[in-house]
């Protein structure tokens, strides 16, 4: 990931009823970006994902005006969403990181397998030090050092 995201997952049981607003609320609860069925987040989302359908994409200052929210509420907002990889800013305009939420899924899903593969390895060479680490004290406490 070229920018530090922050792609937390929740689990979250999946809404009884399957429409536009529960299905954008549960996208955000489950990427722990809105707590409540009633807060700002799921609109701010339908606005950009509607802008991202038309190819245009959206200014805080529109969001600002359509949803009648702070703009500095707005571009906090904003940040969150960028910062879980769900939305990208390009110039003064916000997009869905993709073209449409299953492709940003799948976007996100693959970052999330980069870095799993990536502190894999890193695991790997933590177990093989921790082990070194340990061989080398029981070697030290038998008073002799190690690689002797």
């Amino acid at each position: 990931m070229a920018n530090e995201e922050k792609i937390v997952v929740r689990q979250v049981q999946k809404p009884q009823k399957e429409n536009v607003d529960t299905l954008v609320s549960w996208f955000l609860k489950s990427l722990d970006l809105s707590e409540k069925d009633d807060s700002l987040e799921p609109e701010m989302l339908k606005e950009i994902v509607g802008a991202n359908r038309e190819g245009s994409g959206i200014t805080s200052l529109e969001l600002h005006a359509r949803l009648e929210t702070p703009r500095t509420t707005v571009i906090y907002h904003l940040n969150r969403f960028i910062s879980s990889g769900l939305v990208v800013r390009r110039g003064r305009k916000y997009f869905l990181r993709a073209t449409d939420m299953e492709s940003t899924f799948e976007e996100m899903q693959a970052d999330m397998m980069r870095e799993f593969n990536r502190m894999m390895e890193f695991a790997e060479k933590f177990d093989q030090m921790i082990v070194g680490d340990i061989h080398g004290r029981k070697q030290e406490r038998k008073g002799t050092k190690p690689g002797k």
